[in-house]
């Protein structure tokens, strides 16, 4: 029999409607597997068991009444309340990760995790080498490296440290200018030795211009002089980058490339420089509150220093406003 209430007993509040989440670990295995795609790897990158992690994700399920993934070939696919939720607790990691260098002392020491991104391009020929030489020489430290052509959200702690192509105007980033590049259109040497060079936007005959697929990049800014005679057509069309440039090196098309990763293939030539050209600005970002991370300063640091010494040639006469500074 239940309990009746005694006069001066303390009134019980009723429990909130709706699910209750007791358990966070629901919530860091629904993290896993949102960025893994899969219930194995998600196991494999939190140290437990696969049989772990789907019955973490059953419970949250039925918490919240709906399904979070739709089982595909090889993979989970998020649904639209498996977005909305990541959304919500993605910041949980970034706050782990704040934890474990409180912990660790990574005010003095360098180690605990730092996430970087990137553009596909960046990342690959940039700060994957940089960040192999940065593992090597300290051996406590993590980085994860966020290869993606869309803007994570720093504001959010998508990730630490942002590479990206232009200023950022949200408030509450760091935001460095550590150089200018150059979108330009280049074909292998091979193809202008069977050709000749390009006197327009002609292609020649069993060549292709490769292009975005899904992705727009509108050409009219980076036009110069009299447009094209007839639009130019994209034989070979993927928002893949580097899927675009290997396709350009075997030596059967033309395709833009960043002037600083054209000049790591000798046998890569630009074509109509003076017809195609977009300048671009070359931003280092940082959420303002991991100044005091150790770690967070070591790999700014080296990706300061590795950007502007890449970027030092073209970057002459493109200086631009003023922009916050980050000072470890």
């Amino acid at each position: 029999m239940p309990d009746r209430a005694r006069p001066g007993d303390p009134v019980r509040a009723a429990p909130p409607a709706g699910p209750q989440l007791g358990d966070w670990n629901l919530l860091r295995s629904f993290i896993a597997v949102y960025e893994a795609g899969t219930l194995t790897e998600a196991a494999r990158r939190l140290g437990t068991s696969q049989p772990s992690i789907g019955r973490h994700v059953r419970e949250l399920e039925r918490a919240l009444g709906e399904a979070l993934f739709v089982r595909q070939p090889g993979r989970l696919k998020p649904t639209e309340r498996s977005h909305a939720l990541y959304g919500v607790v993605s910041a949980m990691k970034a706050s782990a990760r704040e934890a474990e260098r409180l912990f660790a002392g990574a005010r003095h020491a360098l180690v605990g995790t730092v996430r970087i991104t990137a553009s596909e391009v960046y990342a690959t020929h940039v700060v994957a080498p940089l960040v192999a030489r940065m593992l090597s020489e300290q051996p406590e430290l993590e980085i994860e490296l966020s290869v993606s052509n869309r803007v994570e959200n720093l504001l959010r702690r998508e990730a630490d440290i942002a590479v990206r192509f232009f200023r950022p105007e949200q408030d509450g980033l760091i935001a460095m200018h550590v150089g200018t590049t150059e979108l330009g259109l280049y074909a292998h040497e091979s193809l202008l030795q069977r050709h000749g060079e390009l006197e327009g936007f002609a292609v020649p005959e069993g060549a292709f211009v490769a292009g975005f697929d899904r992705e727009v990049m509108p050409l009219a800014p980076m036009m110069r002089g009299d447009p094209p005679n007839q639009p130019i057509r994209f034989r070979l069309r993927t928002d893949a980058i580097l899927a675009r440039h290997a396709a350009v090196e075997a030596g059967m098309g033309i395709g833009a490339y960043l002037v600083d990763v054209a000049a790591a293939n000798p046998r890569l030539r630009r074509v109509l420089a003076d017809r195609f050209s977009q300048q671009q600005e070359v931003w280092l970002c940082a959420h303002d509150e991991l100044r005091r991370s150790a770690s967070m300063r070591y790999v700014w640091n080296q990706l300061e220093q590795a950007l502007r010494t890449r970027l030092a040639p073209a970057s002459a006469g493109h200086a631009p406003a003023a922009a916050a500074r980050f000072d470890p």
